[in-house]
């Protein structure tokens, strides 16, 4: 675990040094996608909002605050496989002594397309059958209750996007960890060993990013633990196990005799 937090600040510090490219990035995405962002709220609108629900703004300031926000999660959206680039180069480095991972233009190229399908996939299904099933389902239980749903746009809409970004990002999992475990970043007994810990976080961001009821959290927390179940799957069949070269015994004692 220790080595892994080492690995971890070699690439904090790479990007670090890369924040300006970062910070470019992200802030042309947020600009580009500001222009957008009107139309995009309206879209959600007609195909999240239960019918009989309304919404509303409290404050002068809330729909220019929520195309603010929308603009910064793409723009961040955009980054990151910049960031997961430097993560790459840092990594490739960090294991240059031991068995770094060759990758070609072509394997580059592969991986991309795979997230796209993955990150296009996790979002579908947040946007499509997650949000329309427990939206629906809370707004009838206050229908049940007598009262009428008044959702606060930029909380309705922030809400929404969120977790289909989020889980965009879940259906990652499978990637990122086959990266990871082959580059000898996290071994696979890690996660295996770290199991639990792992489901507790999932039920503690289905508890952050939902409204506070069982059904919301399970809804959110389920695909995750599936989506690391089905990557431990094809970590346990894809990652290879690197391990650090250890010096031959013959060439230690001709360096001794020689000091």
């Amino acid at each position: 675990m220790s080595e892994a937090i080492e690995n971890l600040s070699v690439i904090l510090l790479t990007l670090r040094r890369k924040l300006a490219v970062v910070a470019a990035v992200l802030v042309a995405g947020v600009a580009l996608s500001f222009q957008f962002t009107g139309p995009l709220i309206e879209r959600m609108k007609e195909d999240l909002l239960p019918e009989g629900a309304k919404l509303v703004y409290v404050s002068p300031l809330e729909v220019m605050m929520l195309k603010l926000k929308l603009s910064f999660i793409i723009g961040i959206l955009l980054a990151l496989p910049l960031i997961a680039f430097y993560a790459y180069r840092a990594l490739s480095r960090r294991f240059s002594f031991k068995n770094p991972i060759k990758i070609g233009k072509s394997h580059f190229l592969l991986l991309g397309v795979a997230a796209l399908v993955m990150f296009v996939l996790g979002a579908s299904y947040a946007y499509f059958l997650m949000l329309p099933l427990f939206l629906e389902y809370l707004y009838l239980s206050a229908a049940d209750s007598g009262v009428t749903a008044t959702y606060s746009i930029f909380k309705f809409i922030s809400f929404a996007a969120a977790g289909t970004a989020l889980f965009g990002l879940i259906f990652e999992l499978p990637i990122v960890l086959t990266f990871l475990t082959r580059s000898g970043f996290i071994q696979y007994r890690t996660l295996v060993t770290y199991r639990k810990h792992i489901y507790v976080v999932f039920f503690f961001i289905g508890a952050v990013i939902t409204p506070p009821d069982v059904f919301s959290q399970v809804m959110v927390a389920v695909p995750m633990i599936i989506f690391f179940e089905i990557s431990m799957v094809v970590v346990r069949v894809l990652g290879v196990k690197h391990k650090v070269s250890q010096p031959d015994p013959s060439s230690v004692s001709r360096a001794s005799e020689r000091s």
